[in-house]
């Protein structure tokens, strides 16, 4: 167990040097994220637009073909009108132009409606085309910054990393998870010393007996008050 106990301090030194150098790069891989996210859907909006636009154009056409064919049909019911004889022909013919009419009414009102909607989808695209232009910049200029960063501390990182590899190598995968569920909920410490009597994680009293056994190292005992993972200081001796 003492080499459990020993192997769980190492690992929480390794991740906190991580969390140091993580910590170098501030909120810049934050803030690239959500730069690229905001590109994405950006663009994903873009296209979608673009695709309805070119739809509302093949419907403005097709509907402005209906709208000549109805003008022609016009054209040919007021010819007929100064050949009828009787009343009976004339109030039909005027019948079907007044449907005609009505009908091409409604073609207009579509095309109007149509024409609307594609300026406002080409306004917006080119709303979201500047957007663009300035979400692209802000990205490559913070990513250019977080690229030196890791760039700077690369090296000493993937050390880290297969030192930290080879730690938990000598840990059973319940142990790993175990420290990793607390690390999490406890802001990156997972392990406190017994120190004074006290946690040093969470400064609650630890009693005499379990104390002791804490500085024998043979079993793992958690704080009860902070659940952290409890192991003896040796420098405090």
């Amino acid at each position: 167990m003492q080499n459990t106990l020993y192997s769980l301090i190492e690992l929480q030194e390794i991740d906190l040097k991580l969390d140091k150098v993580q910590k170098e790069k501030g909120d810049l891989p934050r803030i690239v994220e959500e730069l690229r996210n905001k590109i994405t859907e950006r663009q994903a909006q873009l296209t979608t637009q673009k695709e309805e636009i070119s739809r509302l154009k093949v419907e403005i056409k097709k509907l402005e073909l209906e709208l000549k064919t109805g003008k022609n049909q016009l054209d040919k019911y007021e010819a007929q009108l100064y050949k009828v004889k009787t009343n009976k022909e004339y109030d039909a013919i005027a019948n079907e132009t007044d449907n005609v009419k009505k009908k091409n009414r409604e073609i207009e009102n579509k095309v109007l409606h149509s024409q609307e909607n594609m300026e406002k989808l080409v306004n917006s695209n080119e709303s979201i085309d500047k957007e663009l232009l300035q979400l692209k910049k802000e990205f490559d200029e913070n990513n250019a910054v977080l690229q030196e960063k890791i760039s700077a501390s690369a090296e000493e990182e993937n050390l880290l990393r297969q030192e930290r590899h080879i730690v938990a190598h000598h840990l059973t995968s319940q142990q790993i998870s175990s420290y990793e569920r607390i690390r999490d909920a406890k802001k990156g410490m997972a392990v406190a010393y017994c120190n004074g009597g006290v946690c040093s994680g969470c400064y609650s009293f630890i009693p005499p007996q379990t104390v002791v056994e804490i500085r024998n190292m043979k079993r793992m005992y958690h704080c009860e008050s902070c659940g952290r993972i409890l192991v003896w200081d040796k420098n405090a001796e």
